[in-house]
């Protein structure tokens, strides 16, 4: 599913990452840990086709990423890469007023639209994660970060990619949401999930643990 092979990235002309090689298999949970400053993120966002390596090769489903075939970062790669993967990053803004019309935007796009979830899909999944169901009606500014991650983690998986790429959502959580979201990802059983995180539970609740540091 998703192959890095002798991945470096290079920042201030300094090595961030290097010959990485890794082999991710379709419906595999994996989480990419260890500490700040060794590429973790950025090797996640690369999956997404936000940046390429300086050196070296991401293939997903065989296919190459690494900007040959005349493929550029938002040109080429969007037909490769936007159609089966979905990311949440570490930071993000809610530039929606209210909850309805966050869970609504990413499905007004032609790509997403034949996975565009009913109202009763939305609630099932909110109970999923402990949400209630007023959330729903509420203001964008009137839900608390923890809820705001939940929510964006339900939108990424309603996506229905085949790669679901998670940079750290869960700081704001507490342990029951935490519990939840566990088995809220495992139930993902043909999705590949590659998610960056620090928090032991996640660590040890995944199929497979990839350590990048030192």
């Amino acid at each position: 599913m998703i192959e890095f092979d002798n991945i470096t990235f290079i920042y201030d002309n300094k090595p961030l990452m290097q010959h990485f090689s890794c082999c991710i298999s379709s419906g595999e949970k994996v989480v990419l840990y260890g500490p700040s400053g060794h590429g973790k993120s950025t090797l996640l966002a690369s999956v997404a086709g936000f940046v390429l390596p300086d050196e070296g090769s991401i293939r997903i489903n065989g296919k190459i990423l690494d900007g040959s075939e005349n493929m550029q970062v938002g040109e080429g790669l969007d037909l490769l890469v936007r159609r089966i993967t979905a990311w949440l990053p570490q930071e993000f803004t809610l530039p929606f007023e209210t909850v309805e019309e966050l869970i609504a935007a990413p499905f007004r796009l032609k790509i997403n639209q034949p996975s565009r979830p009913t109202r009763e899909t939305i609630l099932n999944h909110f109970a999923r994660l402990g949400l209630e169901p007023e959330l729903y009606e509420k203001r964008s500014i009137e839900i608390s970060g923890g809820q705001r991650q939940r929510i964006m983690l339900m939108i990424t998986a309603l996506l229905n990619k085949k790669i679901v790429l998670l940079d750290e959502p869960t700081s704001a959580l507490d342990p029951d949401s935490i519990s939840l979201i566990i088995d809220y990802i495992h139930a993902m059983r043909e999705t590949t999930v590659v998610m960056v995180s620090h928090d032991t539970r996640f660590i040890e609740a995944f199929d497979r643990k990839i350590y990048i540091g030192d």
